[in-house]
């Protein structure tokens, strides 16, 4: 009887890991991006420009981008950063005489 619990076991044993390395190898890796709580942001509302200056160990590339209200109408425009590959700052200015920042962003790449 001992012998047959312990062959059940072992076969459940030999299922489940089985199961952990179909999991292990079918998994996909996270995509390497930037975390904007690792971003420091500096805004200068008198001129509509926001740079993001971030920390990025993965090298891969990233912008910020700033959704601009337009005040006569209310329409939105981006504006978008120079792209940086890894840690650096990336900036953007919505034209202040004409509308305002809307949204901040960071847009992985």
């Amino acid at each position: 009887m001992f012998s047959v619990i312990r062959a059940r076991a072992g076969a459940a044993a030999a299922v489940v890991i089985g199961a952990m390395s179909v999991l292990a190898v079918t998994a996909r890796p996270a995509q390497a991006a930037v975390d904007p709580a690792n971003c420091q942001f500096s805004y200068n509302l008198s001129v509509g420009r926001v740079a993001a200056d971030c920390w990025n160990s993965t090298g891969s590339g990233w912008y910020i981008q700033l959704t601009c209200e337009r005040f006569r109408n209310g329409s939105h425009y981006y504006a978008r950063g120079s792209i940086v590959y890894g840690s650096g700052v990336s900036a953007a200015q919505c034209d202040a005489h004409t509308s305002e920042i809307a949204d901040v962003e960071i847009v992985n790449i």
